[in-house]
């Protein structure tokens, strides 16, 4: 049983956490030292500069510490670097594993997130439940399973708030559908702009291959017709 097995809690990697360390100490040389050793600007503006330097790069790794998913019997707890929620296992609308582009094209970065939905319908990211710190297929069907133990018999979805999530899904698969469709195209429409070079044309086709017109009008014009189509045939009805 999914229950039996919290409380669960979810913190940044030491390992990752020594090179986050590493990157702001590294960071925080590069400032500093060309700021005191300058000899142009006025001495109170470098001691600023660099106490708020020092002050913001401590605080993002206090932060960035202090950020954590917990799973117990009475609720998720999500602390991230700003804003503490606490999700009552009841309120949740559902729990979510979810492929992350912009992830996936960062090295070091995890590419799969786990994200919990309220009861409004509003979308919370479990920070460090991923494919970076955790087996996402096991811990999403611990947490899964202790959702559906401890929302209650008599728990049942908000049908608004199911509406919501389903059209922000549809939103986000329709962007990432225009995104990967506008890459694709990139190249036949590089193509299609350089062909003017090496073969006589019209000069109305020329007019209408120039980069302004392929790049500027086609490539933007492929992308949103390719997120509407896509947004159409995923959106929900209601």
């Amino acid at each position: 049983m999914g229950y039996e097995r919290l409380p669960r809690e979810y913190r940044l990697k030491p390992s990752r956490r020594n090179t986050f360390l590493g990157v702001i100490i590294v960071g925080t040389l590069a400032v500093v030292l060309p700021m005191a050793t300058a000899d142009d600007l006025p001495a109170a503006f470098k001691y600023l500069f660099l106490l708020g330097w020092v002050l913001l790069c401590g605080w993002l790794f206090y932060a960035t510490l202090r950020c954590s998913t917990t799973a117990n019997i009475k609720a998720l707890d999500v602390r991230g670097m700003i804003r503490h929620r606490r999700l009552a296992w009841e309120d949740i609308q559902d729990i979510r594993s979810e492929f992350s582009a912009a992830g996936a094209a960062q090295s070091g970065a995890a590419s799969v997130l786990v994200h919990a939905y309220d009861r409004d319908g509003a979308k919370v990211l479990l920070p460090f439940v991923d494919d970076i710190h955790v087996n996402v297929e096991r811990e999403l069907t611990l947490l899964l399973e202790a959702w559906q133990e401890l929302r209650g018999e008599d728990w049942a979805p908000d049908p608004a708030a199911a509406v919501r999530i389903d059209r922000r899904d549809a939103r986000q698969a329709a962007l990432m559908a225009g995104f990967a469709v506008a890459m694709i195209a990139l190249i036949p429409l590089t193509v299609l702009m350089l062909l003017p070079l090496f073969v006589d044309l019209p000069e109305w086709l020329e007019s209408i291959l120039s980069p302004l017109t392929v790049m500027g009008l086609g490539l933007p014009l492929i992308f949103v017709l390719t997120a509407l189509s896509t947004y159409r045939n995923r959106r929900p009805s209601g």
